[in-house]
């Protein structure tokens, strides 16, 4: 058996939130026990955003009653304040993402403050987590690239990221929000942060967009560097509101796929991972955006069959 890496399927919460058409609860908790069936063992299911922002996640609540029902799976939620914090809380959800954007330009256009307010807001979750015996991850958009600043050079993200963890000693997720990285600027980004920062390479998720189809050489630069949990969305589901450009997430199935190829063990059933895929695919707006389910299942979502020369 190979080395093991951590698949974090984020399909229920940044998979759907670009979505216009509203997702029934229902709908995303059988969703969600379909990639529970494939062994998917940690997931983002939701996020505590207020529904004037992000319409798709207004049933919160309702999605983290309905994880109960799950045993051995690590739900967590991505929060983008206090309130968010507070109702993850009273909800039960105690794994939470905090956002956070690694450009001035982009932290207050998606949320509406400057990075210093974000790490001052940090801190106060930091101090009601460690009271409420909360787990957080700092998940920096932008880490790569921002669609208003550019190219983010791989020392801004060592001070966002050193920031950070003076203030708490939570694992950081660098994500490529709008898929322009490329695999020498990720390995550069990771390798200066292990370095400068005397973190471990566990310490440390990557979350790639496929934007580009850049999303599997990214996802290899970041195994060379060290990195062994990836973040991804099935049937490449995603994209971010405030992000212009921005399309779907790495999708799981070819995730998985790639690293088994690679001889690492995800732990997840490939056939039953296809399955959510297929599931999945009845809530995009847009054409299948991983490979595949196009590749192992001609006619799935009325997929065109693979042609070879």
């Amino acid at each position: 058996m190979g080395e093991k890496v951590k698949v974090v399927d984020v399909t229920a919460r940044d998979g759907l939130q670009n979505e216009a058409k509203l997702v029934s609860t229902q709908d995303k908790l059988a969703l969600i026990e379909k990639l529970v069936w494939a062994g998917v063992s940690d997931i983002q299911a939701t996020s505590f955003v207020h529904p004037k922002w992000v319409p798709q996640m207004a049933d919160a609540e309702d999605v983290a009653a309905g994880l109960a029902r799950f045993t051995g799976v690590t739900f967590s939620a991505l929060i983008p304040n206090m309130t968010g914090y507070e109702r993850a809380l009273a909800a039960g959800i105690r794994h939470m993402e905090f956002v956070i954007a690694a450009s001035e330009t982009f932290n207050r256009k998606n949320l509406n403050r400057g990075m210093t307010e974000s790490l001052q807001l940090l801190k106060e979750t930091t101090r009601l987590a460690e009271r409420d015996g909360v787990v957080l991850r700092v998940g920096f958009s932008t880490t790569f690239h921002c669609p208003f600043e550019g190219k983010i050079s791989s020392r801004a993200v060592l001070n966002a990221v050193r920031a950070a963890r003076e203030i708490g000693p939570w694992r950081i997720a660098l994500c490529d929000t709008d898929g322009m990285a490329f695999p020498d600027h990720v390995k550069e980004t990771v390798s200066l942060l292990l370095g400068e920062l005397k973190m471990k390479a566990s310490d440390f998720i990557l979350h790639f967009h496929d934007t580009y189809g850049r999303g599997l050489a990214n996802t290899l630069a970041g195994l060379e560097a060290g990195v062994r949990e990836f973040d991804s969305s099935t049937a490449g589901l995603g994209g971010c509101p405030y992000c212009p450009g921005a399309s779907g997430n790495l999708a799981t199935e070819d995730l998985v796929d790639f690293l088994e190829g690679m001889g690492y063990d995800t732990g997840i059933d490939l056939e039953k991972l296809l399955d959510a895929a297929e599931f999945a695919c009845r809530f995009s707006s847009r054409p299948y955006q991983g490979h595949l389910l196009r590749a192992r299942r001609a006619g799935a979502c009325g997929l065109a069959p693979s042609v070879s020369a």
